[in-house]
């Protein structure tokens, strides 16, 4: 193949790409975020929460508002860790965007290890099925998905006390 070939080629995915995005209700370039699996996080635009973090595959990472900010430690214990797993990447790479000095890890009760995002513990939720799925967004509104450049940017952190070992209804 030509290399105008393999250019056209490569210009003719990133547009279906950027099509398939937009039916969803998914920015053009969050579309190319997500096809971009390059870095262990991601930045990605959806219409109605703006722009939040995802995995290398696209899934959204969040945030709950009953972790307290910089603490090193995670209120998501029990069955609530069933619904909300913790994410963790050991080797992280990141868009330009990201800095990696805004990343931390948690030492989990449990032994395991978390990553935070400007002191906010992120997870992921058990029924966000597909890249781009935001199922978890205000959920009990705790959950929410983390939100770049700052977590939480259009709400003040809930100073609210909970059972968080509690988790049915994928709750918390």
């Amino acid at each position: 193949m030509t290399k105008t070939k393999v250019k056209s080629a490569a210009v003719v995915c990133i547009v279906l790409t950027a099509a398939v995005a937009a039916m969803a209700g998914i920015s053009v370039t969050s579309a190319v975020a997500q096809a971009n699996s390059a870095y262990s996080v991601n930045i990605i635009n959806k219409p109605g929460i703006g722009e939040y973090l995802t995995n290398a595959t696209g899934f959204t990472l969040y945030t709950f508002k009953v972790d307290v900010q910089n603490s090193g430690q995670s209120k998501c214990v029990g069955k609530c860790i069933q619904s909300w797993p913790a994410f963790y990447v050991a080797n992280l790479s990141l868009p330009s965007q990201l800095s990696a000095s805004s990343f931390t890890v948690v030492a989990r009760t449990d032994g395991s290890k978390q990553l935070a995002y400007d002191g906010w513990p992120l997870y992921y939720y058990w029924n966000d099925t597909a890249p781009g799925d935001v199922n978890g967004q205000g959920a009990l509104n705790v959950w929410y998905a983390c939100t770049f450049p700052a977590p939480f940017a259009d709400a003040t952190a809930a100073t609210a006390t909970a059972d968080t070992t509690s988790g049915s209804g994928g709750g918390w």
